[in-house]
């Protein structure tokens, strides 16, 4: 795992700001910008660090997503239904699917569940949530699409992005946004593994407000407030770690939950975190959030987790039943990939060098991290890029 120097901890750890009359002020996005458009690139597997013996979560159960053979002739979707695809799948991964039993009538059921377990293994293996979870979101498309209204049981019909985006823009269902945009990346999943050659389909945005949207200065004072005005002592907790490694280092809600009290290093020139899991790396805590971090996670021993029950042992993702449970107020929506985003943010309108920001985010990807130069109107201009670019590469301009 790669250290950092003494000088790029003090840059990590406070960032340089520019005078306040040239400050960038991060700002939103418009509520009507379009959602993502379907393509390669929208579902590709999650990174996994390893296989856990005993783990039900999908990560532990294939190395690589399942590539359906595609038929000849004018259909060019795999012919799922057969089990062809559910029988591919270790025993534990195919135990898991079949055990599912949804609230259907018998009849229904018995209809779609070749076809819908044939679905998941193709999906299952290349994502982060749990099989139970996969059957539900893909038996209620498919129910809907098949039996209630009446299209053929075809892969190329089902899972189309236009059925997917009927689907998932449902007025008749009390579903919340957060659980359209879960099924709706779910479904787009197995779209583009069996139905290849569906072209790119704009969706609509299914909110207001963006994920990858930094907080403003006011939102992140109500969510520490948020964290620190929590009713127990371990939701006060696990809020303040959450919200402090998110906006404060950089982790997502993975790596936040799997973290132990000795990863994190108290020195006399920061707070430094050990990051295990699909990006080994360290990365700096902001010195705006050391205090709330240490408060948080006061009275953890050495080895616990700092995040939800010292001593559990579950894998799957918890992160957003917990935010689900907190007590609220009036603050914002607190979601992880707005905090990390922030903190990009943060750190691109101080010109703390690429190079530095990607490796303390543990991301590959340059131009993702130029891309959020969007976020920081004053930096916003192909100047900045091409220098983002270049400090990717190690071309420091500081």
């Amino acid at each position: 795992m790669q250290s950092f120097t003494a000088e790029d901890r003090a840059l990590l750890r406070t960032p340089s700001s520019p005078p306040d009359s040239v400050i960038p002020h991060i700002f939103r996005v418009p509520s009507g910008d379009s959602g993502r458009p379907m393509g390669a690139a929208y579902g590709r597997p999650f990174a996994r660090p390893a296989a856990i013996d005993g783990c039900a979560h999908t990560r532990c159960w294939e190395p690589e997503p399942l590539r359906a053979p595609v038929l000849d002739g004018d259909e060019a979707a795999p012919n799922l239904g057969g089990g062809t695809l559910f029988a591919l799948l270790r025993p534990g991964a195919s135990s898991a699917i079949a055990r599912y039993s949804p609230q259907l009538a018998d009849e229904r059921w018995r209809r779609i569940r070749p076809f819908t377990q044939d679905a998941v293994a193709v999906v299952a293996p290349a994502c982060a949530y749990l099989a139970e979870r996969l059957m539900v979101v893909v038996t209620g498309h498919v129910d809907w699409i098949v039996n209630v209204c009446g299209y053929p049981m075809k892969a190329d019909v089902v899972f189309h992005p236009v059925m997917i985006r009927r689907s998932v823009s449902r007025d008749d269902v009390a579903w919340s946004d957060k659980w359209r945009r879960d099924c709706r990346s779910l479904l787009l999943r197995i779209s583009e593994v069996v139905v290849p050659t569906a072209g790119p389909l704009e969706f609509a945005a299914l909110n207001g407000q963006s994920v990858t949207i930094p907080y403003t200065h006011l939102e992140l004072q109500l969510l520490e407030s948020w964290a620190r005005g929590q009713s127990t002592a371990r939701r006060r907790r696990s809020a303040s770690v959450l919200l402090a490694l998110s906006a404060g280092a950089g982790l997502d809600a993975w790596e936040v939950q799997h973290l132990r009290r000795h990863d994190i290093h108290v020195t006399g020139s920061g707070i430094v975190v050990d990051v295990a899991g699909a990006a080994p790396r360290q990365s700096v805590v902001t010195e705006r959030w050391e205090q709330l971090l240490i408060d948080g996670f006061r009275d953890v021993n050495d080895g616990d987790l700092v995040f939800g029950s010292a001593d559990r042992t579950t894998t799957f993702n918890m992160v957003t039943a917990f935010i689900r449970n907190t007590d609220r107020g009036n603050e914002p929506n607190p979601l992880p990939t707005r905090m990390r985003a922030t903190w990009i943010a943060e750190h691109l309108a101080a010109r703390t060098p690429a190079d530095l920001i990607m490796q303390a985010a543990g991301t590959s990807k340059a131009e993702h991290l130029a891309a959020a130069l969007v976020h920081v109107p004053e930096l916003h201009t192909s100047e900045d890029r091409r220098r983002v670019l270049a400090e990717t590469r190690g071309q420091r301009t500081r």
